[in-house]
């Protein structure tokens, strides 16, 4: 065996070992582009769950006080005749559903969250008393874009989809 043999039976072996190693880096992507893909659903399952328990808490809050049932009824329905107190506590209200519409938009700018989760939100934004109250303080600043996917909600008919973020 001549060292010309030799040095075609390293390339064999090189090309081989190159193949293989490729071969193996393929299995492992995959393997890790599926353990990423199943920790997106994992998030994306999470922050549902998280988006839904606030809303059963605010919902359940407001269920569990007559008051503040009609409160909430009569501030959704826009009621001029709030006094202070109760245009306060309408105000808190409000801005626990703007933290979760918040919440909402910002996963489904990572693709977390698909918008029919958030129904109930989207409702709300549309009622008269939300409507009233974002007007008043859209101006305070905050994400323009996120303001105007409020616009659009608050723009929206029953029937509408949920805009995309």
């Amino acid at each position: 065996m001549t060292l010309q043999d030799l040095g075609n039976i390293g390339e064999l072996v090189g090309a081989i070992a190159t193949v293989a190693t490729l071969a193996y880096l393929a299995v492992q992507i995959r393997h890790n582009s599926r353990g990423l893909e199943q920790n997106n659903e994992l998030m994306r399952l999470s922050f549902e769950n998280h988006i839904r328990e606030e809303g059963t808490q605010l919902r359940a809050l407001i269920a569990a006080d007559p008051e503040l049932a009609s409160l909430w009824r009569r501030g959704l329905a826009g009621d001029a005749d709030l006094d202070r107190a109760e245009r306060d506590r309408f105000e808190l209200l409000i801005v626990n559903v703007l933290n979760m519409l918040g919440a909402q938009y910002d996963a489904r700018n990572r693709g977390l969250a698909a918008s029919h989760r958030a129904t109930y939100l989207f409702y709300i934004a549309k009622s008269p008393g939300f409507r009233d109250w974002w007007r008043r303080r859209r101006a305070i600043g905050g994400d323009v874009e996120f303001g105007r996917w409020i616009d659009s909600l608050t723009e929206a008919s029953p029937a509408d989809k949920l805009p995309a973020a």
